[in-house]
Formats: C-alpha cells, structure tokens, sequence
C-alpha cells in the first residue's frame, strides 16, 4: 500500500513549482508534423462553458483500505469537498463529508478505520492546516466529524506520511518553529501534539521514513544549484552522493532493513535520469533502468510492499511502460489487452493484501475513469459511472507534435484544432506555469488542457509547446533555460512555435494570441513586450510583471531552497545580476506594447503577489493602453472556486473573440456575467 502521495517532498515541490498552476499507454503514438484533416470537418457546436467543468465531475477517488468505501473529491456548492460512497453503490448515494468554502485539493484515507486526512488553507494563501476526518454509518445514514490537527494559521503544514507502524502518528513537515526553514515533526492524530524529529538546517527536500517514522535518507537542494544525498549513520548525516550543478536527485524508495534505495538521477555523463539502485552504507549505486528511446525521463515507477521496483514509465509525448518484474508483466498485459483502445493508464494503489488495484484510465477527449483490477481473478470493473459532460466526439484530437527552434533544437507540444475549418485559424499560444513542470496529453492532466479543449471548441488552434527548461526531457534541454527568461530561448520557443503554425499553414498571421499562467504569464507579457508585432491579443493569468519583485516577495522558507533560481533568474541581491533581470522584466518596455492585454490575479496570491499585476494596469492605463483587469479577493495563484473560475474564462472567450474573432457564445448564464462584473477592476483607482 502507498500512503500520502500528495507531498512526498519538502518545500522544493512549492519551489520547484513556485509559478506553476502545477501508467502507460497502449499505443506508443510520436506525431512529429501537425495533422490536418483533409477534408472539411462539421464544426462542432457551441459548448457552455459549464460543460468543461462539470459540477459533476470527480478526481482523486480512492477507495479505503477494508474495500468498503470509495472516497472522492466532487464541487460542494463552488468548491471542492470530499464525498463518500459505499463500493459498487450508486453515484447519487454519495455523501459530503466536508461543506467548506475553502477547496479541498485532496485527502489520504488512513490506516485507522473510518478516517481521512486532508489539508486545507485560506483563500488561496497556501498556509495549509491538517485535519482528520472521521466518519460513522447508522441505518444507512452517515455522520462525519472534522477535526483541525494544527492550529498556526500564519504557517504551512503538509502530511508527508503516517507511521506504518503507530498510525496515531502523522509525519509532517511545517515551518512551525522557524518561518524560514521547514522542519519535521510527529504529529499526533488524537491530540494534535507537534514532536519535532528532524531540524532542517541542511536544506533538505526530501526525507524518507523508516517503519517507525523516523528519517533514514534525505536529498538537498543547494544554493549553487547542485544536490546531494544523504544518510543518517549513528544519529549523524552522512553524504554520500554530491551531484554537478544543474543535476537532479529524487529518492523514489528506501529499504532500510536491506540498507538500499532507488532513486531517479542525472548525475554524472546522465542526461535522462534513470532508475539507479544506491548502497546506503557505500554510496555506490547503478542504473536499474533508462528510456531505450533516449528521450524522456523516468516519469514513474511502480514499486512491491517490499520495496522492488516493477515496472517504469517514460512520458515523452506520450506514456511508455516497461515492465521489470514478469508478475507485473503478465497483469500489465491482461490490463491493456482489456482496454484496446488510445489511452493512458496509469496504477493509483496496489493492494498486495487484496490483489486489488486500482487503475485510473485516461484520453485526450474523456475524463478519465477509474477502474479496479483484480490480480487474483483477472476480473476489471469501473468503480463509478460518471456520465461524460461533454460527448468526445464533440473535443478536437490532442496532437503530439515536435517543430524545430530557431537554433536547432525539438520542442515537444500539444496541438489541438477544431472541428471544421483547419487551416489559416486564430491562434492561441498556451504556456505553461513552472517552469519547471510540462504540459501532458490526457484530458485530466491539468486545467489548461480542458482550456485547450475550449478553445478549439471557439475555432481557435491551440499550441502548447514544452520549451526549453520543461521537465522530463533531461538536464541539457532544462538547463538551456537559464538566463533566458522573457528575451531569450525559452520566449523564441514560443515565438518560433506560432512561426511555425504560420508555416503550416495552420495559424492566420494576424490573428496570433498568447495566453499563460504563472511563468505561462510572464511569457505572455514577455511575448506583448519583447516581440510585439507578434501578437494582436493577449492574457496574464497570476503573471509576474518584474522578475526583480518576483524574487523579494518569495516566502522565507523557499530561500534555502533557491539556487535553481538564482541560476536561471538571478539573484537581486547581486548589483551586476539585477540589472539584468530589469532588462527581462515587462513592466520596464510597457511603451513596447501593441497589443490589448488583459490581467487576471488572485488578490491572496503569496507567489505571484498583486503588486505584479497591479504595477502594469496602472502602467498602460496611464498611456492610455488597451488593458482589462479581473481581480479575485478571494482567491491565491490561480482560481478554484467555481465561480471565479467560470467568469474568469468567459471573460477570456469574449476578450480573444474581440481581438482574434473566434466563436462567442452569446447565451452564457446571466449568473456568470453578474460575477464577471463583480472581478472587473476600475484601474484608474489603483
């Protein structure tokens, strides 16, 4: 069984990811031109927006360890919650157990009966408090009962895992005691009594935990942008692998009785990480397992209760899985031979108790559905029927296609064209946040993948390309990003992306967009500043508009955890370095900027603050340049709450359809436009 998925690092997941919004396939399937139809397709009709997120629709559904209950987490009057349902029962029996205001991303079930763990902040703040819930069955009534573990709302908590052998006991990671480092405690799930284990004084960004919950191994994450791995020996830590600069180590799994670990690395002449198997009391280690192909990282691996690695997983443009273990292979065939058709599927939980897994199946065009396979009897069943919100023959193929920059080196994206018309199209250029993360192919991937789909329903192409410094493409082409935010490779990436569509024959010229979140948003103000004849529209979502800023208003406990960032952005606190970052920062060519732009920000963002926003409204209001600005006071980086999130993306629709000419629909709910009016800022009283 593997528990507490949901943050298996310490703060380099929040930092790694700082701008970001955040199995296998049957067909390995590598489209390196754009295809178009060659005749005319049927356009699709207009699809409300609320179709694309369907009230309805549920994600991390997990069933308890007894196989009596199914847990999942479904909108509760606009905002995420958790919902129980008996197994092989009905969806519309399925209860709430939670009703807050504030989204619940996720939740782990616990090793104790009828129990979950979920973790929580305040209005998008990301200072997120841990609670257990608890609940209990009377004549087919369920009760449940909430109960807050932490009690600083000033700090962030995450559960990184429960004591496999006391699971009274939570292991948790907080800056508690100090704001500016994140330590470990045990915390105790009937008292809510903090004990701490580990101060983090060596800028630990991983740790893992014997049976017993105390650390045995952990990586670092340095300011000269290197890492290192060590061991806890007789009380003392003890490196034993010191990685080159620009290299990454994760640990994947230890065995602490065998005294080894598995970890996924590019240290050395490595250019992919791959499965290395580490001696702990040596430190000498060897490749388990590399991508044949040369041209992913490994994405996942599957691990046994007793620590062995059973197969392994690539994602280039596609998921690719190899089996390491024969068992695994023989079930892994029974599983793809059982869903013959092109999706991913991916293994959620496998119960060795049980022979119960749980595997989750995914496409381009359907929201995915969990399914649970029975490794005893070969048996499969869908665990719920969830009706689609949309039919996939209404959503447009996501295309994996590779285009060549300007210097030589292949970009991976998604493309997605609408139904119809195909050729000389409005465009869209889709950034993704991160950087350092990458767009994937499943419908269920992410945010902006239902984004695309919209879109391409409007009768707009839409290209989201993996720049340079993308993850999961290896350390050379992640590291090409550095010191080329905003007016170098990173931004010709996506200029030469939307050249390329010109090419193609795709993309109408004068009708190019832009539109990102996050990093996605700064490259969409790089893209208004630094190349403005490019773009004739154009969206920040949560974008940073100075880098210089960006930097100072990180959080105390990310600075330990900055070098990466120091070496692709540059520190402010260097004289010759913050010059630089002005030269690459938006808000200093506003006079450069042709094109309307439109500004979306969370007023509780502690990543991407409101000032970023703020500073360049105020900046082309005062030029008198074409600018609109929606505002959430209620929300952080990136929207959750229902509401905000469907008038924030009508106002997109009805911004790209004025200035590109896409599709609008004209019959959108009078509910959704009172809110929009709501979020709409009067710049001139900033």
């Amino acid at each position: 069984m593997q528990k507490f998925p949901f943050t298996s690092q310490l703060c380099s997941a929040a930092i790694a990811a700082a701008l970001l919004l955040t199995g296998c396939t049957t067909a390995d399937v590598r489209n390196e031109q754009p295809q178009v139809a060659a005749t005319q397709q049927t356009e699709a009709p207009l699809i409300p927006i609320e179709k694309f997120f369907n009230e309805q629709s549920i994600r991390h559904l997990k069933m308890s360890d007894d196989g009596k209950w199914l847990a999942f987490v479904k909108e509760y009057q606009g905002a995420s919650n958790i919902y129980l349902m008996a197994d092989k029962s009905d969806l519309a029996s399925a209860t709430p157990l939670t009703t807050s205001v504030d989204p619940i991303r996720a939740f782990e079930w616990s090793a104790k009966g009828n129990d979950l763990f979920f973790m929580k902040d305040k209005g998008g703040n990301e200072n997120t408090q841990i609670y257990k819930l608890s609940f209990e069955e009377h004549a087919g009534k369920i009760t449940a009962k909430e109960q807050r573990l932490t009690h600083k709302d000033d700090v962030q908590y995450s559960v990184l895992e429960q004591v496999k052998d006391n699971p009274d006991l939570l292991v948790v990671q907080a800056n508690h005691d100090d704001s500016s480092r994140m330590d470990i405690y045990l915390l105790n799930i009937n008292d809510g009594k903090l004990t701490p284990i580990l101060k983090n004084e060596l800028s630990f960004t991983q740790v893992k935990f014997n049976k017993q919950g105390q650390p045995v191994i952990a990586s670092s994450s340095n300011l000269d942008n290197t890492n290192a791995l060590y061991v806890l020996i007789d009380g003392n830590w003890r490196k034993i692998i010191q990685s080159a600069k620009g290299e990454s180590i994760d640990i994947l799994k230890v065995n602490d009785d065998k005294k080894l670990a598995y970890i996924s690395a590019n240290i050395g002449d490595r250019d992919k990480q791959e499965l290395l198997k580490v001696d702990l009391m040596t430190g000498k280690y060897e490749t388990i397992h590399k991508d044949p192909d040369n041209e992913a990282d490994v994405f996942a691996v599957q691990f046994s209760d007793a620590g062995e690695p059973l197969a392994v997983g690539y994602y280039g443009g596609r998921l690719r899985v190899y089996p390491l273990d024969a068992e695994f292979a023989r079930h892994w065939d029974v599983i793809n031979r059982y869903f013959n058709q092109d999706v991913e599927i991916t293994i959620g939980e496998m119960n060795e108790k049980t022979n119960l897994w749980q595997i989750h199946v995914a496409s381009d065009r359907a929201a995915g559905a969990d399914y649970q396979y029975n490794a005893a009897t070969g048996d499969i069943h869908l665990l719920v029927d969830i009706p689609a919100s949309i039919p996939a023959d209404q959503l447009s193929p996501r295309q994996s296609i590779v285009y060549t920059a300007r210097d030589g080196v292949k970009i991976q994206a998604y493309l997605t064209l609408p139904k119809g018309k195909q050729t000389q199209l409005p465009t869209i250029i889709l950034p993704h946040g991160g950087p350092w993360a990458r767009d994937f192919w499943t419908l269920d991937s992410g945010y902006f993948h239902a984004i695309a789909q919209f879109y391409a329903n409007r009768g707009y192409a839409v290209l989201q390309p993996n720049f340079r410094a993308s993850t999961g493409f290896g350390k050379k082409f992640l590291n090409l990003g550095n010191n080329n935010w905003g007016i170098g490779s990173m931004q010709h990436d996506l200029t030469d992306g939307a050249n390329y569509l010109v090419a193609q024959g795709i993309a109408d010229k004068q009708r190019l967009g832009i539109f990102g979140a996050s990093y996605g948003g700064y490259a969409a103000l790089s893209g208004a500043t630094f190349t403005p004849d490019l773009y004739q529209a154009v969206i920040a979502y949560v974008g940073p508009s100075s880098l210089v800023t960006l930097m100072n208003s990180f959080p105390d406990y990310w600075r330990p955890y900055l070098g990466q960032w120091f070496e692709s952005v540059g520190d402010p606190q260097i004289a010759e370095q913050k010059q630089d970052m002005e030269k690459r920062s938006p808000i200093n060519y506003v006079d450069n900027i042709k094109a309307p732009l439109m500004l979306i920000q969370g007023a509780n963002d502690p990543r991407v603050t409101q000032i970023e926003s703020d500073n360049i409204a105020k900046k082309m209001y005062q030029k008198s340049l074409p600018v609109k600005y929606v505002l959430a006071k209620d929300e952080g980086h990136g929207f959750s709450k229902r509401a905000n999130k469907l008038a924030s993306i009508v106002a997109t629709e009805q911004f790209f359809a004025e200035h590109l000419g896409g599709r609008v629909d004209t019959n959108v709910n009078p509910e959704i436009l009172k809110h929009l009016d709501s979020l709409n800022v009067d710049i001139s009283k900033l």
